[in-house]
């Protein structure tokens, strides 16, 4: 008899067969058993055998404890009826992506145990061998873990917010005895009490710096992009720190191909890395320069911060990026800083769906380059929309949107300049923002609409903030003036009982 070799997948008997049935298909199972069936019943991650739309055929020993499903339970049971409503949707098509193409995907869920309990679990998703429509999950529970993460960032801000408020009234008590508001202070009081506020502002650096990073890991930073010329950004930037380079005998440069790269990003942010870098630049360097080049690329535009200071020792340069890392840190006076600062500008670029690197050499000097992603208009608006959707869809809340467009774009174009409905539309998009009531909510533009994103808002509500924004917006154009007259339509589309996917608003933009 012929052997078959182990290296080979097995094959169903019935070659026609190409939808075996759930019998069928648990008779295959016990090669699980046979092949790993140690791993199976021993294993402290759950493990689940699976048809996407239909029965759960197999499951280990820590599945049924974590979840509390007995064997005789796994009959009735199917695997989306166990997944929070919340995580459904997203399930189901990485159960779809990992059918069509084979490929394992990470998964996180929340399940429901049969008491109600909400387990958060995380893991991989692949699809079985043979029979093709069968999936197999593996997975740990990570509820503790989320759990401790929460008040883990509860803790720190808790703490940061308590801190603020006692620490700005010693400082300013502090910097009015040292500025002589009441009394004359010796010089040597002086010196001592300028220590107290440096140390006091290095605290409350550290403070921001501790929020920062709890807001990046909670994910509860969001970006606020618009249209901005890169160089003016960095030009500005450079200036600010001009003083400082001259109180150090420090050249600073800008290096520019261009006057003017356009690209949209969260200004603030962009701003709050530059302003590190350059900081943690002239902080390290005591002779030469420093040199901050931007270039505009086919994809990219990239930003470069290069030091002659003193470097990063080669094996501390693989944790440039870890949280706290400080390296070659000398006893004594001065600003040794946090070891936050860079985390929190990758974390920031990441954002931006950009990457941040650094290279250095001890004693020749440091660069530090982070690439921002150019966008066209449809991207930017996906990418906005996308992530507003994406934390309603988690928190289960609902979105309304609001759309203002102009109407015969066309026509106005050519009357009265591309440029000229810009500035108007960038002008009622600011308008918008500034009326806004509540932090979540945003204004964001096209060159001829503006989108209004309202988080858990119902279309009741929405049609109220349309009304008080129509009679903005009217009110505006009319002190315009042009010719011809500039007119908009306004709709509202809300996510998801009337729109299931970014795809139908982009559509419903752009038709």
């Amino acid at each position: 008899m012929k052997k078959t070799s182990s290296k080979q997948p097995l094959k169903p008997k019935n070659k026609k067969n190409i939808c075996p049935t759930v019998a069928e298909t648990k008779k295959a199972i016990p090669e699980l058993h046979q092949k790993c069936g140690s791993f199976f019943e021993w294993s402290h991650d759950m493990i689940q055998i699976f048809k996407p739309k239909d029965k759960i055929l197999e499951v280990n020993p820590a599945w049924r404890q974590a979840l509390e499903y007995s064997e005789d339970d796994l009959a009735a049971l199917s695997a989306l009826q166990l997944i929070h409503s919340r995580d459904k949707k997203e399930c189901q098509e990485v159960f779809n992506a990992v059918l069509n193409d084979g490929k394992p995907r990470k998964w996180f869920a929340t399940f429901l145990s049969k008491t109600g309990r909400e387990i958060i679990t995380e893991g991989t998703v692949g699809r079985w061998v043979d029979p093709s429509n069968v999936l197999f999950g593996i997975f740990h529970d990570v509820t503790k873990r989320k759990e401790y993460e929460a008040l883990k960032d509860e803790f720190i801000s808790t703490v940061s917010h308590e801190l603020r408020t006692p620490l700005t009234v010693i400082r300013e008590g502090i910097a009015q005895m040292q500025d002589g508001l009441l009394g004359e202070i010796p010089g040597e009081q002086k010196e001592l009490l300028h220590v107290v506020i440096q140390n006091a502002d290095r605290l409350s650096r550290i403070i921001e710096e501790l929020l920062d990073v709890s807001k990046l890991e909670a994910g509860h930073v969001r970006l606020h992009r618009s249209l901005c010329n890169m160089v003016e950004v960095v030009r500005d930037v450079v200036e600010g720190f001009k003083p400082v380079a001259q109180s150090k005998h420090l050249d600073i440069q800008t290096e520019c191909g261009k006057e003017k790269i356009e690209i949209y990003i969260d200004r603030e942010k962009i701003v709050q890395v530059l302003d590190h870098l350059l900081n943690n630049a002239l902080k390290f360097t005591q002779q030469g320069n420093v040199k901050v080049g931007i270039r505009e690329m086919s994809d990219f535009v990239e930003c470069k911060v290069v030091d002659t200071g003193k470097g990063i020792p080669p094996k501390d340069l693989t944790r440039a990026f870890d949280k706290f890392s400080q390296f070659e840190r000398e006893m004594g006076p001065g600003d040794r800083g946090t070891g936050l600062g860079l985390p929190i500008c990758k974390k920031l670029i990441e954002l931006h769906h950009g990457r941040m690197m650094i290279d250095s050499s001890p004693m020749k000097g440091t660069s530090v380059t982070f690439l921002l992603p150019k966008y066209v208009q449809r991207d930017f608006f996906r990418d906005a929309i996308g992530q507003v959707m994406k934390k309603c869809q988690k928190e289960g809340q609902s979105l309304s949107i609001i759309i203002f467009d102009l109407v015969d774009f066309d026509t106005l174009k050519k009357s009265l300049g591309l440029r000229k409905v810009e500035r108007i539309v960038m002008r009622m998009e600011h308008l918008i923002n500034k009326s806004l009531r509540r932090t979540a909510d945003i204004a964001i533009k096209d060159t001829k609409a503006i989108l209004v994103l309202l988080p858990d808002t119902y279309k009741e509500s929405a049609y109220v903030v349309l009304g008080r924004l129509s009679q903005l917006l009217e009110s505006y154009l009319a002190r315009e003036r042009k010719s011809p007259k500039i007119e908009i339509h306004s709709s509202v589309a809300c996510f998801p009982d009337e729109v299931s996917d970014l795809e139908k608003i982009l559509k419903k933009i752009y038709e």
